[in-house]
């Protein structure tokens, strides 16, 4: 899975600006991905089993760990530039952080797999959950780095800012607990008090602050990107921002004082999922309103699946404060979890990636052939017909496994629900699969690969309209100094189909 991704890199060739270690992030992210929903197949990890089992523990950090925070971070070092429209601070640290958190990773998996044994390798989980760490630490500094030098820093990199700051905490978090389980006897008292409650808290900051928070900082670029729609800053836009980190600030950080000090933070949780609620309400109608105002009328597969799994985000959410308000949020963390992290969230990451890989891969193999002849447009690398049976069938199989979970939580023997949970995972592993080849193809594509015709109602096909004096420039020139922020949007324009995407990366630093 990896070489074949690396593959198209020419030996990690950088044309256009393109971040050098962005596909490597993605094809190790896939990798994980398929990884722990081969092990939900074959039961090694079960979420009807209780949380803090090892197995469990191992599919959920391949999930958390090796499929969205990769995830994560190889897109934010190719979109931050986009954003703050200036240049990567550094090439290197990308790779060094890469091989910390994957390093990290392993370990803290032979350590899950140890944990409650008496072994040497029960020292892996901390050591492991400390090269991650340094792995985030590194990947912060340059994101951070990057940002500094556009200050003001704009509205919708505050969010990955304040994820950042999420990723740390929850980090934090993770090896306050590898120390307790691996090493019991050694960790402190205060750290000890974690375990139970802190638990939650963990997953809170990973999930709301981390995962959650950079999902609408780079959401706001790329939807309205990808369908043209205006997105500048609204009053919504500033109380999703404040509220959600607000909110979210509010039970992580007070639930920890509450530990340590010895208090019912019940006031707290309250305040907060009030805030967090209306902050998540705000950037929704943020979101609607890109789809209202949107110019291409078209919606493309990727904003498809976008819409899909925001849907599913904002159930998981819905249900999640109805549990706990009906008091069964225990019982039903499993199915609602599911339903977030694989239904929402994994769904919006293998969307997004059906545009992202297309689009780079074009910078790199077709940008240098601009003003030599015709060139493909990114959505020619790409066939949605053949794509959509994948993605409908991951999200229909994810939305029914969730399902089952929630039935099984009130099944006492769960026999039957166990084997159509397993069943559902199976073909949730051939619809991701599916999705994935996809990629691959996306990023595999025929060097000769020629424009598609262009279709015009009232036009019999094969006959291509004169090129506009605009068009026809722009298939000899870039932008100077453009921007993929300023220019993505009318790559996938169904106009010309001489005329190339207008894209021109922005330029990364070379060294440091």
């Amino acid at each position: 899975m990896i070489y074949l991704f690396l593959q198209g890199e020419g030996v990690m060739r950088i044309a256009s600006g393109v971040s050098r270690w962005t596909m490597l992030h993605f094809g190790i992210a896939l990798a994980a991905l398929l990884l722990a929903e081969v092990l939900l197949v074959f039961g090694v990890a079960d979420p009807l089993a209780a949380l803090r089992a090892p197995s469990t523990l191992m599919g959920v950090h391949l999930i958390t760990i090796g499929w969205l925070s990769l995830l994560m971070f190889g897109a934010l070092f190719q979109f931050i530039p986009v954003i703050a429209n200036t240049s990567l601070y550094s090439q290197k640290l990308p790779l060094y952080g890469l091989i910390c958190i994957g390093g990290g990773l392993l370990a803290m998996l032979v350590g899950f797999f140890e944990m409650g044994q008496v072994s040497h390798f029960a020292v892996c989980l901390p050591v492991g959950g400390t090269l991650v760490l340094i792995g985030f630490t590194l990947g912060g500094i340059n994101l951070a780095i990057t940002l500094w030098r556009v200050r003001p820093v704009p509205l919708h990199a505050k969010f990955v800012v304040f994820a950042l700051v999420f990723l740390f905490l929850t980090a934090l978090l993770g090896i306050s607990f590898a120390l307790v389980f691996s090493l019991p006897i050694s960790t402190p008292e205060f750290l000890k008090v974690l375990l139970g409650r802190g638990l939650s808290l963990h997953m809170a900051a990973g999930l709301g602050g981390w995962f959650m928070l950079t999902v609408m900082g780079v959401s706001y670029r790329l939807l309205s990107m990808f369908m043209l729609a205006p997105d500048e800053p609204r009053l919504t836009t500033h109380a999703a921002l404040i509220l959600t980190v607000a909110g979210l600030a509010l039970y992580v950080v007070g639930g920890v004082i509450s530990l340590w000090v010895g208090f019912d933070p019940w006031l707290l949780d309250g305040a907060a999922s009030l805030l967090i609620a209306l902050g998540l309400a705000s950037y929704l109608a943020d979101i609607i309103e890109f789809y209202r105002s949107r110019k291409r009328q078209h919606l493309e597969l990727n904003s498809i699946t976008a819409a899909a799994a925001l849907l599913l985000i904002s159930l998981s959410l819905v249900l999640g404060v109805i549990a706990l308000a009906l008091g069964e949020l225990g019982r039903l963390a499993p199915a609602i979890g599911y339903l977030l992290v694989f239904g929402g969230l994994t769904g919006l990451g293998l969307g997004q990636l059906y545009k992202i890989i297309p689009f780079l891969t074009w910078l790199e193999v077709f940008g240098a052939k601009l003003g030599r002849g015709p060139v493909p447009r990114v959505q020619d690398l790409v066939n949605e017909p053949r794509a959509k049976p994948g993605f409908v069938l991951y999200f229909a199989a994810s939305t029914l496994a969730a399902i089952a979970l929630a039935i099984a939580a009130y099944d006492s023997s769960r026999t039957v629900t166990a084997v159509v949970f397993r069943v559902l995972v199976v073909l949730q592993l051939v619809g991701s699969g599916m999705v994935v080849v996809e990629h691959w193809r996306a990023r595999h594509p025929d060097p000769n690969l020629k424009p598609s015709p262009m279709k015009i109602p009232g036009m019999p096909s094969g006959i291509k309209p004169p090129l506009s004096p605009a068009a026809a420039k722009s298939t000899t020139s870039l932008p100077a100094g453009g921007s993929v922020a300023a220019h993505v949007a009318p790559q996938t324009s169904p106009h010309s189909s001489h005329a190339a995407p207008h894209s021109a990366a922005p330029h990364t630093t070379q060294g440091n």
